[in-house]
């Protein structure tokens, strides 16, 4: 048997949707003294993480980052990018595209959700009808790798009806960026969103913003108050002295630096077929064992696996069990799922072993 070790360190075994497990060479790396946060070597580090953040997300325009979890994210597009009023579309396809929907609402804009049952994904077709029902729309919101259900949207396709809209596409990348294909300049995304606590194999702390050209011109012209989260005062800042606007948060930064290099020694197509085969290997080894998936087929995502729990048994009571076996730690459901669905992450740092390991010990406990 491959069951892990309990006594193994924690993280080989942290299989929920995030945080995931951090490399050695980003663990080494947050343990790194502070520098003058100035500093010549801080900057050339801030250039190196810019760098990378644009090779991974396919684009030579500016990508930022900001003190915050993914979720800190939502807002900050917002704040920078619509003014109070604004009609918005926001797909809708399980709890995290439902959360960006609320804080728009919050924040003042006029949101029609473009929704779906949970474990099916956003059709063009069908956005394409929720927009022109609509009327003037100045945004449409999309969530690309739907993190409650281990569903991935078909990105390019829907950010290509938004734009033949003349909508601004924002894009909830949290769960995809950095594992999944994403071309922000070839298909047009004005602002994509993540977090360091997935794919990018670092613990939460830093959030981040790719940026159009023309997201950061429409920037002048938003109506809402914001200051820490000003992108145009991080884009002087990064333009003009290599820095950051305010004290920069040094150890996320060399963390993340630190991702990053071992990100692009793998290369960023070989990245995403490994996450391929993984997402593979857990969804056949699942349908083996006769657990039914709560993706679509065709659908399903590389990063997250969602699972139904056997017939009779409650979600938390079932991974409580493979804990109890192996030390494994599983994530449940959301929303109305909790009590009834099981995820499995398998994103950022995560080879064949441990996801294997996982699996066995579900079939134990079954």
């Amino acid at each position: 048997m491959t069951v892990l070790d309990p006594r193994l360190e924690y993280g080989r075994w942290l299989r929920i949707p995030g945080p995931t497990p951090l490399p050695p060479e980003v663990r080494e790396a947050l343990g790194r003294e502070m520098l003058p946060h100035r500093d010549r070597d801080l900057m050339e580090i801030i250039a190196r993480i810019e760098s990378g953040l644009q090779t991974m997300h396919g684009t030579d325009q500016p990508v930022l980052f900001w003190p915050g979890t993914g979720s800190s994210g939502w807002e900050i597009s917002i704040v920078n990018l619509l003014s109070p009023g604004d009609r918005v579309v926001v797909t809708v396809s399980g709890s995290f595209g439902a959360r960006w929907a609320d804080i728009s609402e919050k924040l003042g804009l006029d949101v029609v959700r473009a929704s779906v049952p949970w474990g099916e994904p956003v059709l063009p077709e069908y956005l394409g009808d929720v927009i022109d029902q609509a009327g003037d729309v100045k945004a449409v919101m999309i969530t690309h790798n739907e993190t409650s259900t281990g569903v991935t949207n078909p990105l390019a396709e829907l950010a290509a009806v938004a734009k033949a809209a003349g909508a601004w596409v924002l894009v909830d990348a949290v769960s995809s960026a950095g594992a999944l294909p994403l071309e922000v300049g070839k298909w047009h995304l004005d602002w994509v969103i993540s977090g360091t606590q997935k794919a990018w194999m670092c613990p939460p702390g830093l959030t981040i913003g790719a940026v159009s050209e023309a997201a950061l011109a429409a920037a002048e012209h938003a109506g809402y108050p914001h200051f820490f989260y000003d992108v145009r005062a991080n884009v002087a800042a990064l333009k003009t002295g290599g820095s950051t606007p305010t004290t920069a948060p040094e150890s996320m930064l060399f963390a993340l630096d630190a991702a990053l290099q071992l990100m692009l020694a793998e290369g960023v197509d070989a990245i995403i077929a490994r996450h391929e085969r993984m997402g593979e290997l857990v969804r056949s080894g699942l349908q083996k064992l006769g657990l039914r998936l709560m993706a679509k087929p065709g659908y399903a995502s590389n990063t997250i696996t969602a699972f139904y729990a056997p017939e009779g048994v409650a979600a938390p009571e079932f991974k409580v069990k493979v804990r109890e076996h192996s030390g494994v730690e599983l994530a449940t459901g959301q929303g109305d799922y909790t009590e009834t669905v099981l995820r499995i992450g398998h994103m950022g740092w995560v080879e064949a072993p441990e996801l294997e390991a996982t699996l066995e010990s579900i079939a134990a406990v079954l």
